[in-house]
């Protein structure tokens, strides 16, 4: 009996505790997410249009908005006997990655949503680390294996490994090739994407190679990675309509507001009224002098007839007078 009171007494203190437990340290991170189809120009998400030898867009594919790269200016080893050059190397960083706030130490998986319109057989993507910068070392230089010539596949890959696995690509990059410094951690202020990747140096990517990504996104586990399913923030069709509803919204305030002409014609229009008023009240009679001219001759002829009346008084005056002498 006391052993089943001791039971009931720590699972009645068990419940009373499990309130004050925190398990947000057992939840999983939210995912952030690169999505391509939401910006209407590319400018909007890379850092300019063009980038080392290729150019980049935001376009539409089939009932995809997605971000698009083109090689323009790839590599040919007929131009490159002694093997060192770096063409079909072409590159833009993310804008205002470092806003996104990907601390690395918690977010150490990545998925891309891409299409390889290329025979490359890998993707090549840099970052910045807070002790290791772009450029400075292969360390901080992520290539994972992608399908070449192939439709829309989402590939899943832990950085750390994926650096680990090509790493070192040049061994002049680094001190002791055995040695691999881990930069993936800390937050990561800019991620540079490279697209196609052949081999060293470059990438030596191909004129002519073209690709497609719908999103990169971020995870902290595999399982939440792998159970995350892109749903794009507005489709082509999406896009279409708010541009053709924007310029039909444009057309109609053009439509309405008053061209210069006819504002110009307006004026012109309202001058020859008020001239023709102004013609019109010149024309008229001088009603005000006639009635001034009026006034004055009736004045006149009161004068003359009190003049006469008194001249007729005096005249009868004088008559009555004679007579009564």
């Amino acid at each position: 009996m006391k052993k089943m009171s001791k039971v009931f007494t720590i699972a009645i203190i068990a419940i009373m505790l499990c309130p004050m437990l925190n398990f947000g340290v057992f939840a999983a991170a939210d995912p952030i997410v690169i999505d391509f189809s939401k910006y209407d120009y590319v400018e909007d998400v890379l850092d300019s249009s063009t980038g080392g030898d290729g150019e980049f867009d935001i376009v539409n594919d089939g009932d995809k908005r997605v971000l698009y790269a083109e090689c323009t200016d790839g590599y040919d080893p007929a131009d490159d006997p002694d093997g060192t050059s770096t063409k079909g190397d072409l590159y833009s960083p993310i804008t205002n990655f470092a806003d996104l706030n990907v601390n690395a130490d918690t977010y150490q998986w990545i998925k891309f949503g891409l299409k390889n319109e290329s025979a490359a057989p890998g993707f090549e993507v840099h970052f910045s680390a807070p002790d290791m910068g772009i450029g400075f070392s292969v360390s901080t230089s992520i290539t994972f294996d992608i399908n070449p010539n192939s439709g829309y596949t989402d590939y899943v890959f832990n950085v750390t490994d994926q650096c680990k696995k090509y790493y070192p690509k040049r061994a002049a990059d680094v001190d002791d090739p055995n040695v691999y410094p881990d930069y993936w951690h800390g937050l990561i202020d800019q991620l540079r994407l490279d697209f196609m990747y052949y081999e060293e140096s470059g990438g030596h990517a191909k004129t002519g190679d073209k690709m497609e990504i719908e999103y990169i996104a971020f995870f902290d586990s595999e399982a939440a990675a792998n159970a995350w399913t892109y749903t794009p923030a507005r489709t082509a069709a999406q896009y279409d309509a708010e541009k053709a509803a924007a310029a039909a919204a444009t057309t109609l305030a053009t439509t309405l507001a008053p061209t210069t002409q006819q504002i110009t014609d307006a004026q012109t229009n309202a001058g020859d009224i008020s001239g023709a008023a102004s013609a019109d009240t010149s024309g008229a009679p001088d009603t005000t002098a006639a009635s001034s001219s009026g006034s004055s001759g009736n004045a006149v002829l009161w004068i003359i007839i009190a003049v006469a009346a008194v001249i007729v008084i005096v005249i009868i005056v004088v008559l009555v007078t004679r007579k009564k002498k």
